[in-house]
């Protein structure tokens, strides 16, 4: 029976809500679905940075999941509440995301794809490419790379252009991590190429209740490389924080 409680799922760069499916598909997605009203925030059709805090700020829930560039969002949306406001949320989970702002690599790297874009089309990943974003373990599974390469080919090069150009300039938000005081669970992975374990333990630290879950065996796409793992590790941690979560 639903109980009233709200979740907010915001994915990361080209990914929508398909990121989510194999977790809401496990028995412990399955449960989660029981406990909570599942809300996505639509930031791949947003058209701009604003439009896309919108997509965070206009959802009522009381619990948020963010990965990769959601989580960012949504550290910047938390930071940006009034204290009033920011009292009725009441935990934060952190999936392979980083409160740092993007290293001088990172901004090369950036430019030099957004530079890309605005002259070539954009046909999809490489597999080059997609071993940097999963683990060698699982690159040939296809229930880990057909959802990536699905939402890669359809939200396509229009969405990645506008992704990458809205949300390059990055600042670190480290140094208002101590205001906010819901309890926190970041999750990464041992294996992530692109965010690496000191930028967990960083946050880890300035967080005032948070608690911190290394995978291994893992790469950056953690929600579709360890659905099952990521749904136990939701199921015990909204449990810690009062939520009532039991069979379908």
């Amino acid at each position: 029976m639903m109980i009233g409680n709200k979740l907010l799922l915001v994915p990361g760069t080209l990914c929508d809500d398909r990121l989510w499916l194999p977790m809401l598909s496990t028995p412990a997605g399955l449960q989660l679905q029981t406990a909570f009203k599942m809300q996505h925030a639509t930031i791949w059709q947003a058209q701009n940075r604003s439009l896309m805090m919108d997509a965070i700020a206009t959802s009522d829930a009381e619990h948020l999941v963010g990965f990769s560039l959601g989580g960012y969002l949504l550290l910047s949306h938390l930071l940006s509440l009034t204290p009033e406001k920011a009292s009725q949320i009441k935990s934060l989970v952190l999936i392979a995301t980083s409160a740092g702002a993007l290293t001088a690599e990172e901004q090369k790297i950036r430019q030099q794809t957004l530079s890309w874009l605005q002259h070539h089309q954009y046909h999809g990943m490489s597999q080059k490419r997609l071993s940097e974003f999963v683990h060698p373990s699982r690159l040939n599974d296809l229930t880990v790379t057909e959802p990536i390469l699905q939402m890669d080919k359809e939200l396509g090069h229009s969405v990645l252009l506008n992704q990458l150009t809205q949300t390059s300039n990055r600042r670190s938000l480290l140094d208002g991590l101590y205001q906010i005081r819901c309890p926190v669970l970041i999750i990464g992975a041992a294996a992530d190429q692109k965010v690496p374990l000191t930028a967990l333990e960083l946050m880890a630290k300035r967080l005032p209740d948070a608690r911190l879950v290394v995978l291994p065996h893992c790469g950056h796409m953690l929600p579709l490389e360890q659905p099952e793992q990521l749904a136990l590790l939701l199921s015990s941690f909204y449990q810690s924080c009062g939520v009532v979560v039991s069979e379908a």
